[in-house]
């Protein structure tokens, strides 16, 4: 029984088996056997199984991936059917949810129709594929399968026709396309010839309800005319063509990157339920025991990293908004994914034996090419600026830029690899506590003449004030500083700083890959903090707000962090701070959001009430905002290296500011205020743009008294130390760094080494002021501050 007791309905194999045994049938469902099995063949082939097999010896700790199953499963749904990610780039989304839904539409057809005419119909003599439900259903796939090829012909579109430079082209992306197309359209085929054979003559019982098969009916007419054995003949034909093609296809997703239909679901399932997208935990007596730091042979990484190349279906978005890449950089976060699941691919020739036992092959007896240099090229490892961009956008919730923050942690803390001018970041946070090098004893020098409680004579306040080093020393966010201590004081906030007591937070040692000096660092503020029962901590830098609010964390810090204009929308809010001055001069004003206090923290609405509440100009947004922003350039310890490839990142959001029509732009970092300066100077737009932190022109519009206004205009400017008996550019410090001694101490035990360097918090103050004494007597006045960065 094949086909409705009631006529609306149509007969599951018509023209296809006849009368007597079932021939065609049953070679169907052989071939469906043998798909089957070749599926399972195909993942073997295509390494699936060996990748498998290499994610089990993955020694590199992760988070959990398992808790809250149910509320995982349900995000995963929701992410799936609603695209929610892959929803946000328009064009891309409607074309992938029109195939998706399309295919998804086409399989829940077939798998009623095989469980009607192979289930239910033989055992039980029912036939319920008809009628009402039958109409629906055939309305529905003919709809959906429409619009799979929609979406495949939008997709052809894009990759031919204007195809954007960061997406991949790879042969197997055309036979995909094209193959699937070819399904669709000879499934339409099918049925067009069937409805001009049956349905459409005179009489028949489906005569009045053709266009509950509307693409059908319309292809129909293509065969108006045939004799009945020609469409006989042509249907019988290409029903064959149709179904091996769509076994076929089956057994081709075990090959090719289709795969992540199964994949990217599970990965999805599978993301980490964290603050912030996840590095590699290193406890502090992880120094003391651990042989190596960081990642260099692929198995170092946790398993989840190497399943991420089973999730990432090469679409390309990640790199799309790379900074890095779209300033010419060798950077393309796809890639980077990519690069390490063919690495382990291949390593598995060498670490699986013939009897298939894994094994970790020692870095003595491993003749391959490098993880690090050759894999992947050290220029890409340092170009990235932790912007988090490419996470945040992946639909498969791959992470990218962590796994580049190991092999940093590697080549930092076991080779001594790492950009020249970075030794004096480590310098200067080893023995002064900020990455200038200034001396540690001058950090309060910005606070003199103005009314600022210190900890250590208050005691404790509800909140602490942490300025940070650019608060503290950059000439420019000084200013920032003075300014939102008049606003906490006029406000009647209670607060106080910590003065010459306060430290690195440690966010650019970090990113950069010296996880040992960070911690140091880190420790030691935290000390202090428990010290004074600090519960609430203010921030200028979105860096330093990161950092404490949830880096500090795993070091024992727990501290209700808030940056600075979280506190100053809600004094606005309550009328403790009344802003009676309109500023003259901002004209139309956009604002440069942070990655670290956008993306990373949600941070978004508080900076836009401030600026708008200020009533001195128009906000207009620039083309990449929100959590599109793009990066100012000095993130992930970029701040201090030299952009010597490509062109600069500065710049290029520089001229979205010029192209957003704006004349102001407004930052909330200290970084992005100083490589947006930095940006309008390079590209002699000084006539054209301005750039200001928020907190000045609070500051300007409240109409603090003029005494304040005199001290933030004049804050002096400090020299950072030089290293002693060494020329400037050489950058030789007078004691071994932390890279320094790892290298020449020997990489078999870094945490003794690691001891023995100044860091501070640990002795750094004697340290400091002793250098300070050397370097920078006392009685001299200091020389006018050198340049940060080119």
């Amino acid at each position: 029984m094949h086909g409705p007791e009631s006529g609306i309905g149509r007969e599951v194999f018509w023209n296809i088996v006849g009368p007597g045994f079932p021939v065609a049938q049953v070679l169907l469902y052989i071939l469906v056997v043998i798909t089957i099995l070749l599926f399972f063949r195909g993942l073997a082939k295509g390494g699936f199984f060996t990748r498998l097999k290499m994610m089990s010896i993955a020694t590199g700790t992760d988070v959990e991936r398992l808790n809250n199953p149910l509320s995982r499963f349900w995000y995963a749904f929701a992410e799936v059917f609603g695209h929610r990610k892959i929803l946000r780039e328009p064009y891309q989304g409607v074309f992938h949810l029109f195939i998706f839904f399309g295919f998804l539409a086409l399989a829940i057809t077939t798998a009623i129709v095989f469980i009607q005419a192979d289930f239910i119909a033989p055992i039980w003599h029912v036939w319920f594929w008809q009628d009402g439900f039958y109409l629906g259903l055939s309305l529905f796939a003919d709809v959906f399968g429409l619009l799979a090829i929609i979406g495949i012909l939008m997709a052809l579109a894009r990759r031919y026709l204007f195809r954007p430079n960061w997406l991949d082209h790879k042969s197997e992306d055309a036979y995909i396309l094209w193959f699937i197309l070819a399904i669709l359209v000879t499934g339409f085929v099918i049925e067009g010839l069937r409805m001009q054979a049956t349905e459409l003559k005179a009489g028949d019982p489906m005569f009045t309800y053709v266009w509950y098969s509307p693409v059908g009916r319309i292809v129909a007419v293509l065969f108006a005319g045939m004799s009945d054995a020609t469409l006989h003949g042509i249907h019988k034909v290409i029903w064959w063509v149709h179904v091996l093609g769509a076994l076929c296809f089956i057994i081709y997703v075990a090959y090719s990157k289709l795969l992540h239909m199964f994949m990217t679901p599970l990965n999805i399932f599978l993301r980490p339920i964290t603050d912030q997208p996840p590095i590699k935990v290193m406890p502090p007596e992880m120094f003391e025991t651990a042989e190596t730091f960081g990642v260099h042979n692929v198995e170092e990484y946790s398993w989840k990293d190497l399943f991420d190349g089973e999730g990432c279906m090469r679409c390309g978005r990640c790199v799309s908004v790379c900074p890095a890449f779209n300033t010419d950089k060798p950077l393309m976060p796809r890639d980077v994914v990519r690069d390490i699941r063919d690495y382990m691919e291949n390593k598995a020739k060498i670490a699986i034996d013939a009897d298939g036992t894994t094994k970790i092959i020692p870095d003595e007896e491993y003749t391959g090419p490098p993880l690090i240099g050759d894999t992947i090229d050290k220029d890409t490892i340092w170009a990235c600026t932790t912007c988090m961009a490419c996470v945040d956008i992946c639909p498969a919730y791959v992470l990218q830029f962590p796994k580049l923050i190991e092999l940093r942690r590697y080549m930092v803390m076991m080779e001594s690899d790492f950009p020249a001018e970075v030794l004096d970041v480590f310098k200067g946070m080893e023995n002064n506590s900020n990455p200038w090098s200034i001396g540690a004893h001058t950090r309060a020098d910005w606070a003199k003449g103005i009314d600022v409680p210190l900890m250590s004579e208050k005691g404790e306040a509800e909140y602490l004030f942490y300025v940070g080093c650019a608060g503290a020393f950059d000439d420019l966010n000084k200013k920032v500083a003075t300014s939102l201590v008049a606003l906490f004081n006029a406000a009647g906030l209670d607060y106080a700083i910590l003065g010459t007591e306060e430290g690195c937070c440690g966010d650019s040692a970090k990113k950069i890959g010296n996880e040992y000096l960070y911690q140091t660092l880190a420790m030691t503020n935290i000390e202090i903090f428990n010290g004074y029962n600090v519960k609430k901590i203010i921030t200028i830098c979105p860096h330093g707000f990161n950092t404490l609010k949830k880096d500090y964390k795993e070091l024992g810090g727990d501290y209700e962090v808030y940056h600075y204009t979280e506190i100053l929308d809600n004094l606005i809010k309550q009328g403790k701070i009344t802003l009676t001055k309109p500023i003259e001069g901002l004209g139309t004003i956009t604002l440069h959001d942070s990655c670290y206090l956008g993306r990373y923290n949600n941070v978004y609405e508080q900076p836009r009430n401030i600026i708008n509440s200020l009533k001195s100009g128009n906000l207009v947004e620039m083309e990449d905002h929100h959590e599109k922003s793009f990066c100012c350039g000095a993130g992930g310890g970029r701040m201090w290296m030299e952009e010597t490839l490509g062109s600069r990142i500065n710049q290029k959001r520089t001229r979205e500011v010029m192209d957003s029509g704006a004349k102001t732009v407004c930052t909330a970092c200290p970084f992005c205020y100083t490589m947006l300066s930095d940006g309008i100077k390079e590209l002699e737009l000084d006539e054209q743009l301005q750039a200001f932190d928020i907190a000045e022109l609070v500051f300007k519009a409240a109409n603090l008294d003029e005494k304040a206004a005199e001290v933030i205009d004049a804050q002096p400017a400090v020299t950072p130390l030089e290293p002693e008996d060494a020329p400037a550019e050489e950058a030789a410090p007078s004691e071994p760094s932390v890279s320094e001694t790892v290298e020449e101490e020997g990489k078999d035990a870094p945490a003794e080494e690691f001891a023995e360097a100044p860091v501070a918090g640990s002795g750094a103050e004697e340290a400091a002021a002793e250098s300070v004494e050397e370097d920078v007597p006392a009685e001299e006045a200091p020389a006018e501050e050198e340049e940060k960065k080119e």
